[in-house]
């Protein structure tokens, strides 16, 4: 069990868990960054997509700043999260899916980025948008829309890293139960969701507010337990060393 040979833990698992803790934290404060929202996508006009630009120019920076930066850290916390569980699983599969899971995660990140910023990069090339064809500018602001729903299914991949870390913790003691059984309940709830919104059952599709809320809990969760872990690690390895005889 995990609980009962951190103590001893390797210097892999130390640099494991450091990882996972400071990477983990970080992508969770990302997500306090506001969220610029938009004119509806379905009835903007050209010049209220250009004033909305003009007037929100700081958020969308910042925005699209917090975005590039999650793509990165979310790799790094789930591969952590991978590693630990390999560490005490050399053969399971479930190590496989937190990695796959991560990286369509951080794809996730990439696109909705991608999607919201494109006018971003279009004005650092130069582009006054006030000179943009009408037409253009909306087929730019409309991918917004596409973004919509690829973060839905994104929800997806936010699932499959959820329950595969929890049944792997499960199996091994690597974190808490209750934070393991915590972690299949957004799963289940964001797979259930994300079916509801497939399917456009509206009653449904508002269960996946449970995995997208869950997620950023968990991964909270989840990173302050590898830094408590940390230091109960430190503190052990400290602790033997004071106790050992003189040479």
């Amino acid at each position: 069990m995990y609980e009962a040979d951190i103590d001893a833990a390797s210097p892999s698992d130390r640099s494991a868990l450091r990882a996972a803790a400071v990477s983990g934290l970080l992508y969770v404060l990302l997500v306090f960054v506001p969220q610029v929202d938009g004119p509806a996508v379905e009835t903007a006009s050209a010049d209220q997509i250009r004033s909305f630009l003009a007037e929100n120019d700081t958020g969308l920076r910042a925005s699209a700043t917090a975005g590039a930066l999650s793509i990165a850290l979310v790799l790094v916390f789930t591969v952590s999260l991978a590693r630990l569980i390999r560490r005490r699983s050399a053969d399971s599969p479930l190590a496989d899916l937190v990695v796959v899971g991560g990286a369509l995660v951080a794809l996730w990140h990439w696109l909705v980025v991608a999607g919201t910023s494109m006018t971003l990069v279009q004005t650092l090339d130069g582009t006054d948008l006030a000179a943009v064809d009408n037409a253009t500018l909306r087929s730019w602001y409309g991918l917004t829309n596409f973004t919509h729903l690829f973060a839905d299914l994104g929800m997806v991949a936010m699932a499959t890293v959820m329950a595969a870390t929890s049944i792997a913790g499960l199996r091994t003691g690597l974190f808490p139960r209750w934070a393991n059984w915590l972690g299949l309940i957004f799963a289940t709830g964001g797979a259930v969701g994300t079916a509801g919104i497939t399917s456009a059952w509206g009653p449904l599709s508002n269960v996946w507010f449970i995995g997208i809320f869950g997620w950023w809990v968990w991964s909270f969760i989840l990173a302050v337990t590898c830094a408590l872990r940390l230091r109960s690690s430190a503190r052990s390895a400290t602790s033997g060393a004071a106790l050992s005889p003189a040479a």
